[in-house]
């Protein structure tokens, strides 16, 4: 442990923490100094070890606060006049563009870009990208917050004439339905126009003299209806290069007869954003085109090209061509082929009765024209190409695949081919549906399901550092949260934000009469998570800013219980294949998890009486649940219907008494078997199962049904050619859904062993105990955790001795698990107790004989 001091330096002001005692090195609150809006704040620290040492001062690290509520904004929101969605003919109308010219007449010291727009905006100066952001602003509740970035743009301005220039799109901001185009929805949905394209700017120039020039949007600035001539976040993009001269790209367009003065957009309290809506720095990492994938085969089918990209993944497609003024060149995604090698759109929701999902670039004939779309995106692997007359080069058209810029955290590898085609193809699912939210799939909803979220965390935790991210996706949650005075006040919808109003249907399905409004197992998701990111990082804000809604979500589910007799309504394990569990299971589990999770919560901000409340409650449901669920017959305990998914739910939730666990775990064990080793849990049920066979120590049945090669499973998902997750393990619905991605957390937890400690909190303590199963004959992990890269690799041999290398961070203990197992032979300090070794910070070897 060691101790720690904060040097702080604004301008002329320094404070200092003092000498802190302490061992904590993440999550540290500042305090101290009241920031203002645009400041720029150094920060230095050293240490003392524990013989009194003192560490020389850090090299300083900064960050810069942005503008700091809506009273720091001289700008205003600005909208096309003349804008309408549609023309008098039914024809779209482009989309509006705006721009600014300014002069700068000496050097600059400093300049920044604070800018957002609704539905969606791309920036430039002088023709440039602001930034390297794309698709923003990132989703929110539009009327109760709008995220805006700020772009460092010192190196992009000139001596003399400059421009700021602003392209809009619909987003999901502006959602109607349109003639020939993919509109998703039926009669479950309620879907809102929101108002008009708009943007609010607000550029802040300081010279190298001390002088600052603010450039702000207001009515002086022109606009255009630009050459993006059709956006829509759900049916594609179109672009009309001849359209040139609404391109505010510089000064002289500006001044074209094709420009007018914008107007100022008449806010109110009921529109969206309201008057009154914050500006508020968006905290997550940005959307950003991660790379650039040409195509690995080419072939003519009929009059098009059709492009393979070697596996799906979510993205645009990238022109960059030489064609006569004119020509259009049509791109339509696809996930799948058909046996004839023309493109099936099934699986994206388009079709000729749904309409087209397509880009289209229409060009204006002056020599190398390059376009890709900036407002919208789709999942593909295949594009069939029209309009080409030549065949296209593997430059002609390639894709950019684009996703949140979220850190990965974790590898893995092993032995297996398998094993490692699913870990890609999982991370990849992630990537696909990891923009400003988490969605369910890239093209049919992108809906940004909760319960996608929830049911994957330990997966998508596991993959990717989401310390910034998911606290953004909670707040959407609290934001979309039914208010008093609205239907259901308390209830967390399925998705958040809430774009689209689910009516509350009930509709016959397998599992039962299901509902798709609300769902205890996606609506926990405002307690759930921020647990998680709790026991993950160590974070206490989520929970503690976010507490009063999971008070009002949990007196809704309360309310929602006493109305309906006890049975509430949901969707149960979704997307099984086994649909005997009982729907009431796997949603009590679910409220029972919430509950006991809340009483956790309580207790870590110091509630006591609501610890002791929901601790309370907690325990009712679990009586419940017992009295309604837990069986017996000659054989022993088991619960619902001794499914995969009634056994492992009841198992991990904690609700199966010490005394039954192994019995249970028995009759979980053979369910697996009974099925052939296949998973037939959804998306609800999937984590409990991998986590109740981990936890019992049954990883081999975990590895006998992630390598089964026929349907359904991960195995069946290779052999059969995806490259991205499907909606359920048979292939079906969907080609890029992440929400059955639980595997990819097991590789590194079980099969490298990579675990958190009982009780530790920001993996202060780990467990090293890794899964010598099948006929893996190697393993390797790494998981970047708050306290450093934590790394476990081992090899078996041909004579079965097994080389475990572990790789432990400072100020960490790990415990070290080989059960079953001696231990010939160890490189670095470790302290035997009975079959654990601990060891700390550093790097160990440990040579094993399998007993």
């Amino acid at each position: 442990m060691a101790d720690s001091v904060g040097d702080l330096r604004r301008g002329r002001i320094e404070g200092t923490t003092g000498r802190v005692v302490s061992g904590e090195h993440d999550n540290i609150a500042f305090t101290g100094l009241d920031l203002e809006s645009r400041q720029t704040v150094a920060w230095q620290v050293r240490i003392w070890d524990d013989q009194g040492r003192i560490s020389a001062w850090s090299r300083p690290a900064t960050w810069e606060m942005g503008l700091i509520g809506n009273d720091a904004w001289t700008a205003r929101w600005i909208e096309n006049p003349h804008y309408d969605y549609t023309q008098p003919d039914g024809t779209e109308t482009p989309l509006p563009v705006f721009g600014t010219s300014f002069h700068v007449d000496k050097p600059v010291a400093r300049a920044r870009l604070y800018i957002t727009g609704l539905g969606m905006y791309a920036a430039t100066v002088n023709g440039k990208p602001a930034g390297e952001a794309v698709l923003e602003p990132g989703q929110t509740t539009y009327a109760d917050e709008v995220g805006y970035r700020t772009y460092d743009v010192t190196s992009s301005l000139e001596r003399g004439a400059n421009v700021v220039g602003v392209e809009t799109g619909s987003g999901t901001y502006q959602r109607v339905k349109t003639p020939g185009h993919y509109f998703f929805g039926g009669g479950l949905e309620k879907y809102t126009v929101y108002g008009e394209p708009k943007v609010i700017a607000q550029l802040e120039i300081t010279y190298a003299d001390g002088r600052r020039q603010v450039v702000a949007s207001d009515g002086s600035w022109k606009t255009a209806l630009g050459p993006t001539t059709y956006s829509s976040w759900w049916s594609g993009e179109e672009y009309d290069a001849r359209r040139a001269a609404t391109d505010p790209s510089s000064a002289a367009r500006l001044a074209g007869h094709d420009w007018t003065n914008a107007a100022p957009a008449p806010l109110s309290g009921t529109t969206t954003p309201r008057t009154d809506t914050p500006l508020v720095a968006n905290p997550r990492p940005p959307v950003t085109v991660a790379e650039r994938v040409r195509p690995k085969a080419i072939s003519k089918v009929g009059d098009s090209w059709v492009l393979d990209f070697g596996a799906n993944r979510s993205g645009w497609p990238d022109v960059s061509l030489e064609v006569p003024a004119g020509t259009t060149v049509t791109m339509t995604p696809a996930e799948q082929l058909n046996p004839d090698g023309t493109i099936n759109t099934a699986s994206t929701g388009a079709s000729a009765t749904k309409g087209a999902i397509a880009y289209k670039y229409t060009a204006a004939g002056h020599r190398r024209e390059t376009w890709h779309p900036q407002f919208t995106y789709s999942g593909f692997r295949y594009l069939r190409v029209d309009g080409l007359a030549q065949r296209p080069s593997r430059d002609t058209v390639t894709m950019l695949v684009v996703h949140a810029a979220n850190p990965r955290a974790s590898s893995f590898s092993s032995s297996s081919h398998v094993l490692n085609d699913i870990h890609a193809m999982t991370v990849r699912s992630t990537e696909s549906n990891m923009m400003s939210v988490l969605t369910d799939c890239p093209d049919r909803e992108k809906g940004p399901y909760t319960g996608d979220n929830l049911h994957n965390i330990d997966a998508l935790l596991t993959q990717f550092d989401m310390s910034a991210y998911e606290p953004q996706l909670v707040r959407n949650m609290a934001t979309a949260q039914r208010k008093a005075g609205d239907e259901s006040p308390g209830l967390i919808a399925n998705i958040a934000p809430e774009f689209h109003r689910v009516a509350p249907v009930k509709l016959n399905y397998p599992q039962g009469v299901i509902e798709f409004l609300d769902e205890v197992n996606w609506g926990g998701a405002i307690i759930r998570i921020p647990w998680k990111l709790y026991t993950t990082y160590g974070d206490t804000r989520t929970m503690s800013r976010y507490y009063d809604n999971m008070v009002k979500w949990l007196d809704y589910e309360a309310a929602n219980r006493a109305e309906n007799n006890g049975d509430i309504p949901g969707l149960g394990d979704w997307s099984a294949s086994d649909n005997t569990t009982p729907m009431q299971l796997a949603i009590y589990a679910g409220y029972y998890t919430a509950a006991d999770e809340m009483s956790k919560i309580a207790g870590v901000l110091g509630k006591q009486a609501d610890q002791a409340k929901y601790r309370a409650l907690a325990d009712e449901l679990a009586q419940t649940f017992n009295a309604r669920f837990r069986h017996t017959d000659v054989t022993g305990v088991y619960y619902g219907s001794d499914s995969e998914a009634s056994n492992a739910m009841a198992l991990d939730a904690g609700l199966v008494a010490d005394a039954d666990r192994e019995a249970v775990t028995a009759r979980l064990v053979a369910a697996v078997r009974r099925s052939g080793n296949h998973i037939t849990t959804g998306s609800v049920a999937l984590g409990p199962l991998f986590r109740a066979l981990q936890t019992a120590g049954r990883d081999d049945v975990v590895y006998d049904m992630v390598t089964n090669k026929t349907a359904p499973g991960y195995g069946y998902l290779v052999a059969t050619g995806h490259t991205t997750l499907s909606e359920d393990f048979s292939g079906g619905g969907s080609q890029n859904h992440h929400f059955l991605g639980q595997v990819d957390s097991w590789f590194v937890s079980g099969l490298a062993g990579i675990q958190q400690a009982a009780g530790s909190i920001g993996y202060r303590k780990l467990v090293i105990k890794p899964a010598f199963v099948g006929d893996l004959t190697d393993a390797r992990g790494t998981y970047e955790t708050p306290q450093g890269r934590v790394a476990s690799s081992w090899h078996k041999s041909r004579s079965g001795h097994i080389t475990l290398r572990v790789d432990v961070p400072s100020g960490t203990t790990a415990s070290v698990e080989l059960p079953r197992a001696a231990v010939t032979h160890v490189t670095g300090d470790a302290q035997r107790a009975g079959t654990a070794y601990t060891v700390g910070a550093g790097s160990h070897v440990f040579d094993v004989l399998l007993r």
